[in-house]
């Protein structure tokens, strides 16, 4: 059976340039930098994802439909 879980870590970019000063942002960028390059190395690409936010209409329709393709999944 499906379960939701918190896979990613999100930030918005608002939130970062609101509630960082320049050295968190400095620190939170070398972070970002170092895990892509781990990435390329391993041959994956920079990760890209379509973020939906809770209180987005969207947002319960999209986890049904994650939702029905991974119970499609485990049925096969």
């Amino acid at each position: 059976m499906f379960q939701r879980e918190r896979r990613f870590v999100v930030l918005k970019n608002k939130d970062i340039s609101k509630y960082l000063g320049n050295a968190d942002i400095a620190a939170l960028d070398r972070v970002c930098k170092k895990i892509n390059e781990g990435r390329f190395r391993d041959g994956r690409s920079e990760m890209d994802a379509v973020v939906v936010e809770s209180d987005w209409p969207e947002y319960e329709p999209t986890w049904k439909a994650i939702e029905r393709r991974m119970d499609l999944k485990e049925g096969m």
